[in-house]
């Protein structure tokens, strides 16, 4: 039985096949869109779970509560480390504390490589977290204090050969912030979906001996002791079964009692697997956009099924002796079932396999847009999930009803030719075309109010000059003669002004402090700045405009003077004139000598925070450069020339603000071109199944128009005739899609604090172009029926 429906299934392909090759690559196009877009969403949903006890690791954040306004930080101090050993319902703690972009190098062959990511961790760091050594022991991986652990690729890259030539890196020693490491372990390189990502691995040991040597922080002489320092990402392993929230109140007490009381200090935890998608602070945009792709998938491969349902549908008509036929002759209702199943299955097979190279053909494309390593791996059990769930999803949808449907005419009927599809089976093809129109409409309109978005982001005044801006991270040779440096780079002509700080991006300053006081603050407030540690000419070469007072002068009166921004002055809720008014930073009092314009320093997804400029700290290592749009170029070389002098081979690299302005969106402009490609390809799904309905209509309609021709009817009468039905179908989906994609949008925008206001104009530009392409679609087959000969119209019927 099996093989007769098979061979009846590939006849009946045959015989129909420009319904078939619609079908075969409308489901083919869907279930490729889908099966890649199910890998970008398994990759995200797939972040640190490669981690074997990550149902029981958290990670700890700081939440301060400020008139009303939940403040969160990502780091914790040091000593939560030390309170964990005294609650029950902890296990392990480990402390990571990053520094990036620096330098390391090899001096034995002279190889010197930057822009590394360096972490300094506790010893349980690899009892907490699987990543693998290939070379070393986890318990033996930092015997002193000057161990490192490089991974694959660094160690590749300082000691010669490819990645497989690590095994030459063990005992050797490189040279790090002037002193001398051991290479005592290799680690596999930090596998793309892990939060964590490193090049190099120092023990926390080291760090704390730095620290000390410092001097500390005030009182705090240790990272064990230091209370006010956020600085360290820190994890936890909880016993199976325990309370995160009642862990987190725990640390709380500990680290209140710790403060005699003086703290509104709110520790939470985190699970692991979460913290890519879910912020600290509880925002969840970025899982809200993995929600957003799986409901396209769906849409998408169910808008692939409506066109082999509808088409099914409507040529029930055709196929109805065919049906009547067989049961005459004792098939029955549950056997045709089966066979209409095998249809559509045999249908599906060459649409799997169409669909498999155009997964093939795209990756590379795919990967681009989407800033992924995504591939199908055949012998990953969970690509077989993907491709399953997709396929057998999809076939499902579009199997069951249409086999129904045929299955289930009556012989006699059939054969008189009384048979008609109902009003129940044309109510649903009306309906699944303006359900696939609404989605498409939807999806326009998402790409348009994206764009706009990014675009309004891109031009909107940030309060400071981002063009021709570069930053040239400097080692300490260059630091040592940086007044030389900038005297000589001023005399260049391509070079307007240069200024050193310690902010490296000038457009993500992370660096708060509660440590500030000022007359009038009330006891025991959370209210902190954005501390930026710069000198004279910062402000000018960044051209962020005063409202009042003046920039640092460049002499010792600096050390205690400060500059703040309008929102600073708001909380501290001073009066004007501001300037000349006392304030304390870091237990060192000073006065306020300007305040600058409120400007955009971090994300237009957040408001501006209260920031200031101070002097004292030796860690201004960052140049800024301003330079003109004709002579970057020379400006660069110029900056490197002097950075060769005195760095010698230490490598150089810079990075212009409006790049690294810009990369702050990216993930928002790869969203927003994957919506492009969704919703052309929704377009394109929906127009070929109105290319085949349209199709269907003038085939069945053809001698009622060669009657109409006949008797004088018009070729723009007739298309009007066959387009008519279908263009009120998209009017309808345009009225649905409307509201839904208003309220959508209106989600995404709320992620911005800047944003855009949605105009009612969007909508009418996305309804529009839906219309005119159904229209393309509908006129040009209506428009060769209108003009086919009407003798051989009647003659053929």
């Amino acid at each position: 039985m099996f093989k007769i429906n098979i061979k009846t299934a590939w006849r009946s392909l045959l015989k129909n096949k420009f319904y078939s090759a619609i079908n075969i690559f409308g489901l083919a196009v869907g279930l490729a869109t889908g099966i890649l877009l199910l890998l970008w969403v398994q990759n995200e949903l797939s972040f640190d779970r490669f981690n074997k006890k990550y149902p029981d690791i958290y990670q700890l954040s700081a939440h301060f509560v400020d008139n009303g306004t939940d403040k969160t930080w990502g780091g914790v101090p040091g000593p939560l480390s030390v309170y964990a050993k005294s609650i029950p319902q902890v296990l392990a703690a480990v402390r990571i504390h990053s520094e990036f972009d620096q330098d390391i190098s090899n001096k034995e062959s002279n190889r010197i490589f930057g822009g590394n990511n360096m972490a300094f961790v506790d010893s349980g760091f690899f009892s907490l977290f699987n990543y693998r050594l290939l070379e070393g022991s986890p318990e033996t991986a930092f015997p002193n204090y000057h161990s490192i652990l490089l991974t694959r690729t660094t160690a590749a890259k300082l000691f010669g050969g490819d990645a497989g030539g690590y095994h030459a890196a063990i005992g050797k020693v490189i040279e790090f912030r002037k002193e001398p490491f051991t290479v005592t372990g290799v680690l596999e390189d930090f596998p793309e979906n892990s939060t964590l990502q490193f090049d190099a691995i120092f023990p926390m040991a080291y760090y704390a001996k730095l620290f000390t040597g410092w001097g500390g922080n005030g009182d705090w002489k240790t990272i064990d002791a230091d209370l006010g320092n956020f600085a360290f990402t820190t994890f936890v392993q909880l016993q199976p079964g325990a309370s995160p929230e009642e862990t987190g109140r725990r640390f709380s007490a500990a680290y209140k009692k710790a403060r005699n009381g003086d703290s509104q200090a709110q520790f939470r935890l985190q699970n692991l697997a979460s913290i890519h998608l879910v912020g600290a602070d509880g925002n969840t945009s970025s899982l809200r956009m993995v929600q957003i792709f799986m409901l396209v998938v769906i849409l998408l491969l169910v808008i692939a099924s409506i066109n082999y349902v509808n088409l099914s549908t409507a040529r029930a008509i055709i196929r109805a002796k065919e049906v009547s036929i067989r049961k005459i002759n004792g098939a029955g209702r549950r056997q045709l079932f089966f066979q209409f199943v095998t249809e559509t299955s045999l249908l599906f097979c060459f649409s799997t396999l169409l669909a498999a190279l155009l997964i093939y053909l795209l990756m590379p494309l795919y990967n681009t847009i989407s800033g992924k390593n995504l591939s199908v791996d055949l012998f990953n059990t969970g690509t077989w999930k993907v491709a399953a769930a997709a396929i057998m999803g999809t076939l499902v949808a579009a199997s069951i009803y249409p086999a129904i449907v045929l299955s289930s005419f009556k012989p006699v009927k059939a054969l008189k030719g009384t048979l008609s599809p109902g009003v129940g089976i044309a109510a649903l093809r009306k309906g699944l075309v303006v359900f696939q129109f609404s989605i498409s409409i939807i999806l326009l309109v998402a790409t348009m109010i994206m764009s706009k978005q990014l675009q309004f982001i891109q031009t909107r005044d940030l309060g400071y000059d981002k063009n021709y801006v570069f930053t040239v991270p400097l080692p300490d040779e260059v630091i040592d003669r940086i007044a030389a440096v900038k005297t000589e780079l001023k005399k260049q002509a391509c070079i307007v002004n240069v200024a050193t700080s310690d902010a490296y991006n000038f457009s993500d300053i992370n660096s708060e402090t509660s440590d500030i006081d000022w007359s009038g603050k009330v006891p025991n407030s959370n209210e902190t700045v954005t501390q930026v540690c710069a000198e004279k000419d910062l402000i000018a070469t960044l051209k962020i405009k005063f409202i009042e007072g003046r920039d640092f002068s460049g002499g010792p009166s600096d050390s205690d003077s400060y500059i703040i921004n309008e929102a600073a002055a708001k909380m501290m809720q001073l009066k004007r004139p501001y300037t000349g008014q006392k304030i304390s930073f870091h237990d060192k009092k000073g006065t306020i000598i300007g305040v600058t314009e409120d400007f955009n320093y971090q994300s237009l997804k957040v408001q501006i925070k209260p920031l200031l400029f101070f002097t004292f700290w030796n860690s201004k290592n960052i140049l800024y450069v301003r330079t003109t749009a004709a002579q970057s170029r020379q400006a660069i070389a110029a900056v490197e020339g002097l950075y060769r002098k005195y760095g010698g081979n230490t490598p150089f690299s810079y990075h212009f603000l409006d790049v690294s302005f810009d990369a702050q969106y990216k993930t928002d402009q790869r969203a927003g071109t994957l919506f492009n490609a969704f919703a052309a390809i929704a377009i394109f799904i929906s127009c070929l199944g109105l290319f085949g309905l349209i199709t269907y209509t003038a085939q069945v309609k053809t001698k009622e128009i060669g009657i109409r021709k006949v008797l004088g009817a018009s070729v723009t009468g007739i298309v009007q005739l066959l387009s008519r039905d279908f263009l009120l179908l998209v009017l309808m989906a345009l009225v649905l899609a409307v509201p839904v994609a208003w309220w959508s949008m209106n989600q995404w925008l709320q992620g911005f604090a800047y944003r855009i206001t949605i105009s009612p104009w969007v909508f009418a530009a996305a309804g529009l172009l839906a219309i005119v392409i159904a229209l393309l679609t509908v006129s040009i087959q209506a428009f060769r029926a209108a003009r086919s000969n009407p003798v051989k119209s009647l003659r053929s019927e």
